[in-house]
């Protein structure tokens, strides 16, 4: 399972880019910033995300994904098939009514027709088993103030979670302690410990919350640790606060990383 980080950072300013993550080079999980890291080559290859919730930073780049891949089906490009986008109904939804609504951005499920379209939009339920490929995907809610799933990828007997956007949580927990072979976790971590109000009622991790969600992983020390959504403007601050936490094989991602994730 290769896992390319296309942006971590839960905040823009120049040179930070949003949450995406590309999974074998055709599955997105969330699409924050695919447009701007990823050549029109390398776009024509997703065929689906994988939505943990709809804040802007997370569904930016769907609005350019599909505008891009119109163009090259209106060239008669066979390869730009449609992308499909899987989320919560209540997800799906709020991209129908607020997003892709016509006024805020034209509604790619219909264009060029309803029955060939450049979105597709598949609705899952929390912890159904999706799969692409050799790749099984698990949505499994975590605590956010909108509708929100993390993801467990199993792929070639091993498997990794991505938390999502999440402040204090449980079931994705109690699934990661299930895995017999989990390498990796990626979880989210925000904001300083001086906001800590902030991040709780936002549903986001300080260092200190972060450091108490991983006391409930079991094999804690054997597992990789990779920290996302920092807040760019306060990453120094942060830094020094992750270091103070002493967790072993934790780092916080930069939007180079490549993950290799193998049993």
């Amino acid at each position: 399972m290769k896992i390319r980080v296309l942006g971590c950072y839960g905040g823009q300013l120049l040179g930070f880019h949003l949450t995406s993550f590309l999974v074998n080079d055709t599955v997105l999980l969330d699409a924050g910033s695919p447009t701007e890291v990823l050549t029109l080559e390398e776009q024509s290859q997703i065929k689906h995300i994988f939505l943990s919730h709809t804040h802007l930073d997370h569904i930016k780049d769907i609005a350019f994904l599909a505008d891009n891949r119109s163009l090259k089906r209106l060239s008669n490009d066979k390869e730009a098939c449609a992308i499909t986008i899987h989320s919560l109904q209540d997800n799906l939804d709020t991209l129908s009514n607020h997003f892709l609504n016509n006024i805020v951005w034209p509604d790619f499920t219909k264009i060029p027709t309803a029955s060939d379209a450049i979105l597709n939009m598949q609705s899952f339920e929390a912890e159904d088993v999706l799969t692409v490929g050799d790749l099984e995907i698990t949505p499994i809610e975590v605590e956010h103030p909108v509708p929100c799933t993390g993801f467990l990828l199993n792929q070639g007997g091993a498997q990794a979670i991505f938390t999502a956007d999440t402040g204090h949580t449980d079931r994705i927990w109690e699934i990661a302690n299930q895995q017999p072979n989990l390498k990796a976790v990626i979880i989210d971590c925000s904001f300083p410990n001086n906001r800590e109000h902030l991040a709780n009622i936002s549903g986001h991790l300080t260092p200190k919350g972060m450091a108490q969600e991983l006391k409930k992983l079991d094999n804690l020390g054997e597992v990789s640790i990779y920290l996302y959504h920092m807040k760019p403007e306060v990453l120094t601050e942060m830094a020094s606060e992750v270091e103070a936490e002493n967790i072993p094989h934790l780092r916080m991602l930069t939007q180079v990383d490549e993950l290799v994730i193998e049993a």
